[in-house]
């Protein structure tokens, strides 16, 4: 019995696969770098400076890629909000913030509540006109129906 080949018995080269291989393992690295830059923390009060990664790569067809990747910080707590939940000092400043009332999305009026790290609700209100809040750092504030709430200087 003889046994059957496929075709002329050609033989798929081991190149293609060793590049994407290498280019896999290339993405991986500065993915993993990357991730590692942007989730670490910054001390309050600076702004954290460009981040430039350079990764090189020799393929064994000895023919070398450099990429550069520049990635910008992501911006600081922010002095307004509108309506979602933002963590203060994260998403938000702390502060004093107003807003000129309800931006008529919500049926009962501007809702907005305070709460701590925990999830325990530590204030709450509904507007139906201009109105303001406190909140701290490590606090959760959540507003619905709000026109936009802005920084009282």
């Amino acid at each position: 019995m003889e046994k059957e080949t496929s075709g002329t018995g050609h033989r798929w080269p081991l190149w293609p696969w060793l590049v994407l291989t290498v280019a896999g393992i290339v993405v991986t690295g500065v993915a993993a770098i990357v991730g590692t830059v942007a989730g670490s923390d910054s001390s309050e009060g600076e702004t954290p400076a460009a981040t430039r990664v350079t990764v090189t790569a020799t393929q064994f067809e000895t023919k070398t890629i450099t990429q550069t990747v520049t990635e910008t910080p992501p911006p600081g707590p922010l002095p307004s909000f509108s309506d979602g939940l933002f963590e203060v000092g994260v998403d938000v400043q702390p502060g004093t913030y107003r807003t000129e009332g309800p931006s008529g999305g919500n049926a009962g009026g501007c809702y907005w509540s305070r709460s701590g790290a925990d999830g325990d609700v530590i204030d709450n209100g509904v507007l139906n006109d201009q109105g303001s809040v406190n909140i701290r750092k490590g606090e959760r504030i959540d507003s619905a129906g709000c026109l936009p709430w802005r920084r009282a200087p």
